[in-house]
């Protein structure tokens, strides 16, 4: 899958550029407790509106896409 075809650059046109983290987690699957982590290492992917702390959208799909493929096993034959 190249990253234009990617579900979070789909989805890009069809969401605000900042948005809350409770936002955040439910679009990208990522829980609040990884997203702070991303922070820590990403600057400028959480920024502050007064008392309102905001996931920028646009580094949050590029983080996203960097993520590695999941590798997937077929289950293992139980002996019965």
């Amino acid at each position: 899958m190249s990253l234009e075809h990617s579900p979070a650059r789909q989805q890009k046109a069809f969401r605000p550029r900042f948005g809350k983290i409770k936002d955040a987690a439910a679009y990208g699957g990522i829980s609040r407790t990884k997203l702070y982590i991303w922070a820590s290492q990403h600057p400028g992917l959480m920024v502050k509106s007064g008392v309102a702390t905001l996931i920028n959208f646009d580094l949050y799909d590029q983080l996203l896409d960097a993520l590695p493929p999941a590798k997937i096993r077929p289950p293992r034959k139980t002996i019965a």
